[in-house]
């Protein structure tokens, strides 16, 4: 039995399939307002929420945390800084590293949005419960942890 058939309901092209279809779902465009009134791509939130939990992260260490190139979270940050979200601030002892920081505006939008995502995922969640137990969504939570990290450094050959 080769490996691909160890899983019985899906087969790895099947599976392929489902994730980029999740990804695709995850990647809409449309800016939406997150309850302050400015409205933000879904990335350049989640992005903003990324820079509030590590402040002094620099633009490098962004791009891979969230798998895109420094050019894109160049461009996103930069958007960020226009919109009065995010500041670039230099360390007193290193005038070459650019660290980031929310601003008090972007802090204000990182509260409202883990405020929304939160809010609707819990509504969501209560529709997968009707199908899965509390402790199986914890578990896949988990192999969707485990999967982006594991992801992030495979190369396919």
């Amino acid at each position: 039995m080769g490996k691909e058939e160890i899983y019985l309901k899906y087969t790895p092209y099947e599976m392929s399939t489902i994730i980029e279809r999740l990804n695709a779902l995850n990647t809409i465009t449309a800016a939406k307002d997150y309850g302050t009134g400015e409205k933000m791509h879904t990335v350049e939130v989640h992005i903003l929420s990324w820079i509030a939990e590590n402040p002094g992260i620099s633009v490098t260490d962004v791009a891979l945390a969230w798998n895109r190139t420094k050019g894109a979270v160049s461009q996103i940050i930069r958007k960020l800084e226009e919109k009065g979200m995010v500041e670039r601030k230099n360390p007193p002892d290193n005038k070459k590293t650019v660290c980031l920081y929310v601003t008090e505006k972007g802090a204000e939008l990182d509260r409202a949005h883990r405020e929304y995502d939160s809010r609707n995922y819990v509504a969501f969640l209560k529709m997968v419960e009707k199908y899965f137990e509390p402790e199986e969504i914890e578990k896949a939570f988990e192999f969707m942890e485990i999967w982006t990290e594991l992801s992030m450094q495979w190369e396919p050959s």
